[in-house]
């Protein structure tokens, strides 16, 4: 056994916490630890967006010191309610270092990883509870169905399960080749041996699903699987996956045994509840994991249990109940029980007059008892108007117009035709609906199939030459579509007009100089993305296609491209490949010389300017360090000889060389592995990564000619300035440099592969058909010094210094090695910008010779992205990550759509400080949860603020990250009474950036009346904690409730 890891510095890790942050993990640890009368279960209930995940590191931190010298070996269970929640969270929660942190997705796959617990002195483990608990009569991953073949074969003996039989059983819907691909690639070392011994004695002693001894069921279905050619029928299917279920439920039972969990983390626990008050296998099952002897459970939630219910929803008494059901789990039904009395001592007086003194003792004990199990922070304190920074703003082109009239006198006529008759809200929210809906997703869109395939005559009748219909032949030749929606129409107008299609990303909150066209246009200066909810599965795609192909069509016709059509322009050739040219190399290539000399952040710092300073004072001072480099630069050329383009990138090369650098084979080495998917790309980039050998052979005064190289360029300097202010290569180099934060590691190997990797997104973003005809529009340069032109124009240094800044604390990286925190930030900046334009499926519905006739199109969707599939396939998992990696970036998608389900706990607050309620929420409490998802910690609209307030801290030399400098200069300024929410969460100065709330509803609507109930009531609810018919009891007292509000912000340390 290994028991050699260090013991983690508890006091390093919490110094990474704010105040309010390390208040509740001392709070909270000692309730689950160290008090005289501990709990087992304790729930952080911070408001959304308030870093409960900092929190649970903190607990984390605190309970790995408790237990160190009481237990041989410290388990702790992190279990979050997707896989997008445990992707964003697990680097955040890790305080052993370099430990390996197991996410075992499933417990069903947890015998994989038993074995290698019991060798640590901490082990993490993580996994979701859908695909846990949940473990049903299903056949279950492919990854479970091999290791249970393994653990049989273990358990029983290899001869056993040898026959091909067995085979066939476990490889359910897989093909047989494949499955024994699997099986023969699976490493059964990792199977702990105890628990095949205990899982091969439930297999033999348990009752199978049809009421039998399992083993045998599990020998008679698989005998019935010998010699069977074809894939087996239903009955045998069914019979075989309800068999491999059971096996699981086994395992994950099994598996529960042997992890002996100390500290359990339920993250988003509201999540969990629907599992927990259930009395199935699942629950069962999940209160294994929860009520283990040892274990103790630390919830996070912002929302635990519905904290408002308006009287017209149903189940009307919802949030008093809920209230109640979530306490007695925390506390017990005895201690649940006192508390509902108190609270309705409260609600009695209340109604009767102003507090008595038996009222406001009551309300001393509830608030007594909550603590005993409970905290919650809120930050709307820390604004001075109480309002979170929040800002309504309007849609103001959301008009309706002709032609939506149109789409619902189609949509109307059509769906009345098909005996649907309430589709009203499809038409308010969606445009083009019968193009845009996906086939089998609303009962209107199967019935208009039906009725297509048995050819309909009167839908044909209703359809032949319809207005309302979006037409694929406008979206192929670049015509200007109708918006067909009022809400989209004021989106287009609010995102599109304002020329957002131009710019490749967000402008920087921090420019290092004055921007040029297009970041420095008004509107453009200050943009932010938008993050789109709405509770129709349609919205989604609906507005991510259409505003991808508008943004798109504006820019091929301001680039005049449109001799191609939309589909032959979505497969333009990539124009940054590796020719023999090299100027696409001339922009990746990490040139430590040309970082050093045009680093527009240490140009600016030593001008003694301030912040902005003169974009052509800059580049003056960038070109005059350049020409200074290549007067020393020793080398002859053929004068006869034509120029070469290759110079471009050769030249920084040798002055690197010069510089010292001796790395190039190395370098060659680790660049030849970066090629992309590009057909023959590795081997371009390879031809020129022999000429950078080559170089190293070239002495001072050799003629450069021997080794292929043409002239000179005469415009080397100028191409060497711009490469060094905004080359992608030496951008990236500096960028990384700065948060290794070690100066001289630019010169490194492994920075500069990891500055080499980045600059290969870059080189992806500018190749993508949308990017392309958005620069060309730019003027006629070769569209390589286009590039470099836009990386200058946009300050794409600061751009990527301040996503690089972002990076590190949202992958929970402060702690790591350089190398370690370079080599993660790398790979996600890759990830973000090589996000390939999803394809969305547009139906162009015709009437030919009397027949319905939908021909499916593919739009990409790029500038916008719709999040939230319902799908749960591995690629959809892993596609839904990479949209939300991209939309956390300063790239494209501008647009995120989607639905509330299933978003509480992620972050989309980086580069977005706007909110648009396609449709409004039912209750107060889910508006919030919305915002919430924007305003969170140093989100956009915080560093806009705090950069145009303390910017000039940037100056400071001794912090090689700028933004260092500049929050330590916001809290340095913090007044007295602020708590650390300030500057990090709230910060609004006067006309500062908000977080903008958008409500695109139409005059006099439904909706309209429905927001102004909801705004009544979003500020008052949370006096109202535990009571019931909370909007009865407002409308009684108005605003006389202020003493019944629950205090459960945990003490001051």
């Amino acid at each position: 056994m290994s028991r050699r890891m260090e013991r983690p510095d508890t006091e390093r890790i919490l110094s990474s916490l704010k105040d309010f942050q390390r208040d509740t993990v001392e709070y909270a640890t000692r309730r689950l630890w160290t008090d005289r009368d501990p709990v087992k279960r304790f729930l952080v209930a911070d408001e959304v967006g308030l870093g409960k995940t900092m929190v649970a590191k903190g607990v984390i931190a605190k309970t790995v010191e408790h237990l160190w010298e009481i237990e041989d070996r410290i388990d702790i269970v992190y279990i979050c309610s997707n896989t997008q929640i445990a992707r964003q969270n697990i680097g955040r929660l890790n305080v052993v270092g370099g430990a390996e942190l197991r996410h075992a997705d499933r417990l069903t796959l947890l015998p994989q990883v038993i074995r290698e617990l019991r060798a640590e002195k901490v082990n993490f483990v993580s996994f979701t509870p859908g695909t846990s608990f949940e473990v049903g009569n299903q056949g279950g991953k492919y990854q479970e169905r091999v290791m249970l073949y393994w653990m049989l074969a273990e358990a029983w003996g290899r001869e056993a399960v040898r026959p091909r039989r067995w085979t066939r059983f476990f490889q359910a819907t897989m093909g047989e080749d494949r499955f024994a691909w699997h099986l023969s690639q699976f490493d059964r070392s990792t199977l702990d041996p105890a628990l095949v011994v205990s899982f091969g004695f439930e297999v033999d002693t348990a009752t199978g699903p049809e009421g039998g001894r399992l083993r045998e069921e599990l020998e008679a279905c698989v005998a019935d699987f010998n010699g069977l050619r074809n894939d087996p029928d239903s009955r045998l299917s069914a019979r075989r996956n309800r068999l491999i279920g059971t096996l699981r439920n086994l395992v994950a039972r099994a598996a529960v045994e042997h992890l002996e969990p100390d500290l359990v983390i339920l993250d988003e626990f509201q999540r969990f509840k629907n599992v927990l008050d259930r009395d199935t296998d699942e629950a069962d099952l999940a209160r294994a994991v929860f009520d283990h002897e040892k274990a103790r459970v630390l919830l996070l939630s912002a929302t635990p249990f519905k904290m408002y219910t308006l009287p017209d929803e149903p189940e009307g008494d919802d949030h008093y109940e809920d209230f109640n059901r979530t306490v007695e789990f925390l506390a017990g039904v005895q201690n649940a029980a006192e508390v509902k009395h108190d609270l309705r001592t409260m609600r009695d007086t209340a109604m009767s007059g102003p507090p008595s003194d038996a009222a406001l003792a009551a309300h001393h004990r509830v608030e007594q008892q909550l603590r005993r199990v409970m905290s919650r922070m809120e930050r709307l304190a820390s604004s001075p108007d109480r309002d979170g920074m929040l800002t309504e703003r309007q849609l103001s082109g959301a008009k309706l117009d002709a032609q939506d009239v149109r789409t619902w006198a189609t949509f109307d006529a059509v769906s009345r035709h098909l005996d649907r008759h309430d589709v009203f809200e499809y038409w308010r929210s969606t445009p083009y609906p019968l193009n845009l809906m996906e086939r089998d997703s609303y009962q209107v869109r199967k019935k208009l199939d039906e009725a297509i395939s048995r050819e309909d005559p009167e839908l044909a009748r209703l359809l032949q030459d319809a207005s309302g219909l979006l037409s694929w032949a406008d979206i192929e030749t670049f015509k200007e579509v109708d918006p067909g929606n009022a809400k989209l129409r004021g989106l287009v107008h609010d995102i599109l007009d304002r020329g957002a299609w131009k710019l490749a990303w967000i402008p920087p909150s921090l420019p290092y100089y004055g921007l040029g066209a297009p970041y420095d246009t008004p509107g453009l200066r200050d943009f932010t993305k938008r993050l789109i909810f709405s509770a129709w599965a349609v919205v989604p795609k609906a507005v991510s296609v259409m505003l991808s192909v508008e943004a798109e069509r504006r820019a091929v016709i301001d680039a005049g491209m449109t001799q191609r059509s939309y589909e032959q322009h979505r497969g333009i050739t990539a124009p940054l490949q590796f020719r023999p040219a090299g100027t696409t190399m001339a922009l990746l290539y990490p040139s430590h010389a040309l970082a050093q000399a045009g680093d527009p952040l240490v140009i600016l710092r030593e001008s003694g300017d301030s912040i902005p300073m003169d974009r052509d004072k800059m580049i003056g001072i960038a070109s005059d360090r350049v020409k200074a480099l290549l007067a020393v630069l020793n080398v002859q050329t053929d004068p006869d000889a034509g120029s070469d383009s290759r110079w471009y990138w050769a030249a920084p090369a040798l002055l690197d060389r010069a510089r010292g650098f001796e790395g190039n084979a190395e370098l060659r080495r680790r660049l030849l592995s970066l090629g992309d998917d590009e057909e023959d790309d590795s081997s371009r980039l390879g031809v020129h990564l022999q000429l950078l050998a080559e170089l190293d052979t070239l002495e001072p005064g050799d003629d450069a000619s021997a080794l292929g190289l043409g002239a000179i360029p005469e415009d080397l300097a100028v191409v060497l300035t711009d490469l060094a202010i905004a080359g992608p290569g030496v951008v990236a180099l500096r960028s990384l440099t700065r948060i290794a934060g070690d100066r001289d590691a630019v010169a490194d190997v492994e920075m500069r592969e990891q500055a080499f990797r980045v600059a290969q997104g870059l080189r992806s973003l500018f190749n993508k058909p949308e990017v392309i005809a958005s620069l060309r529009t730019e003027g006629d340069d070769a569209y390589w010094r286009t590039v470099l032109h836009h990386g200058i124009d946009g300050c794409l240094q600061s751009v990527l210094d301040e996503y690089a800044h972002v990076l590190v604390e949202s992958e929970g990286l402060q702690e790591a090695a350089g190398p370690d925190k370079v080599e993660r930030i790398a790979e996600v900046m890759e990830e973000a910008l090589s996000i390939r334009a999803a394809a969305n499926v547009i139906d162009d519905i015709n009437v030919v010779d009397g027949r319905v006739e939908p021909t499916p199109h593919r739009a990409g969707s790029h500038f916008a992205a719709r999040y939230g599939r319902a799908q749960s396939s591995d690629n959809a998992v892993m596609r839904e990550g990479t949209v939300r990696v991209a939309y956390n970036s300063p790239f494209r998608p501008f647009v995120l759509a989607s639905t509330s389900v299933g978003q509480e706990g992620l972050d989309f607050h980086t580069y977005s400080h706007a909110i648009v309620h396609w449709n409004l929420p039912g209750n107060p409490v889910d508006l919030e949860q919305r915002e919430g998802r924007v305003h969170r910690y140093k989100g956009h609209a915080v560093r806009k603020n705090v950069a145009n307030s303390f910017g000039q801290a940037a100056l400071d030399p001794s912090h090689a990250d700028p933004w260092t400098a500049v929050f330590n200069a916001a809290v340095n300024a913090r007044g007295d009474s602020d708590s650390e929410i300030v500057p990090f969460w709230v910060f609004a100065p006067e006309g500062g950036a908000k977080i903008e709330r958008y409500v695109p509803a139409l005059p006099l609507s439904k909706e309209l009346q429905h927001y102004r109930r909801l705004k009544k009531t979003v500020v008052t609810y949370r006096l109202l904690l535990g009571q019931p018919r909370q909007e009865d009891l407002l409308e009684t007292l108005g605003a006389d409730v202020e003493w019944m509000r629950i205090d459960l912000a945990a003490p001051r340390r």
